[in-house]
């Protein structure tokens, strides 16, 4: 006599293992597929930005927010920062300045060491426009091991290397190639002087500005010319406002921060702090105090 069980009383001990054996192999090995794409995507999302070939965005002088913006609305987007961006900011270069009246911290820069962004130890490019004679951030440059391009054409000095690791150019950055035309300083855009150092395809870690408010011609050009977006992996830049600047002139330096951090510049700002040197009655506020000078740090 034989005894014919009800299957469904009693399941094959098959059923009991986890629900992705029991997929057939197609569906199984399909799902696998896509569970370990979308975890690559995940980790890799910051270097997948630097490498992939985006098509070039024409730089556009006309479409701002910033527009509509009014002077708080402005200083909030200045002092604004997405600090999620970047878990492993350090300060670079530190020197205490007290010309301003006050003893205040000077020549620092926020680097983001967050893999895949972080410079390469003892293998990185920093390019360092505005010197004035304070060396700290470059110096800390080279000390993690970067060759650390200095340029400055207010300090009177030719070009010479001022270490193995650090090398000084009578130049100054501008939004085009020309003299000054007060002090006939040599001046240059940031594209011309990387193809004039010959570093293509070399990508720059590192790019810091502070150059006493030509940061507004020198940012639109290399927006224009993809230079940022295709080069720096990096921005370190003292931004300016004069305390008695109008209106208009304040909205157009919120859109060009506005394009730096937009589809046109792609990069991302991780650090927003003010120089507290810097600190004024601004006419815009009716009179009430904030600084005309801010440090950013964006990563691409």
């Amino acid at each position: 006599m034989f005894i014919v069980t009800n299957p469904l009383r009693h399941p094959p001990s098959w059923s009991k293992e986890p629900w992705l054996f029991k997929m057939s192999g197609v569906r199984r090995f399909i799902w696998i597929i896509l569970v370990a794409t979308v975890f690559i995507l995940a980790i890799s999302r910051n270097w997948m930005l630097r490498h992939l070939v985006v098509p070039s965005i024409a730089y556009s002088v006309t479409n701002r927010a910033s527009q509509s913006m009014d002077p708080e609305e402005m200083y909030r987007y200045f002092h604004w920062t997405n600090s999620t961006s970047c878990f492993l900011a350090v300060d670079f270069g530190f020197c205490v300045a007290t010309g301003v009246g006050i003893a205040a911290p000077d020549g620092h820069k926020a680097v983001c060491l967050d893999q895949l962004i972080a410079p390469i130890y003892k293998n990185c490019l920093v390019y360092s426009f505005g010197i004035n004679n304070q060396w700290t951030f470059d110096e800390a440059m080279a000390q993690y091991g970067c060759q650390v391009h200095s340029f400055d054409p207010s300090m009177g000095v030719g070009d010479y290397n001022r270490s193995q690791h650090i090398h000084f150019y009578n130049l100054g950055l501008s939004g085009k190639n020309e003299a000054h035309p007060t002090t006939q300083w040599n001046l240059k855009t940031a594209s011309s002087i990387y193809q004039m150092l010959g570093h293509q395809p070399t990508l720059i870690d590192v790019l810091k500005m502070d150059v006493e408010f030509s940061e507004w011609d020198a940012i639109p050009q290399m927006l224009r010319s993809g230079f940022l977006a295709d080069t720096v992996k990096q921005l370190a830049v003292e931004i300016h406002f004069n305390a008695n600047d109008t209106l208009e002139t304040f909205r157009r330096y919120a859109g060009i921060l506005q394009d730096l951090e937009s589809s046109t510049g792609r990069f991302v700002r991780f650090s927003s702090r003010p120089n507290p040197g810097l600190k004024k009655p601004v006419s815009i506020l009716g009179g009430k105090e904030e600084y005309i000078g801010m440090e950013l740090a964006c990563t691409d």
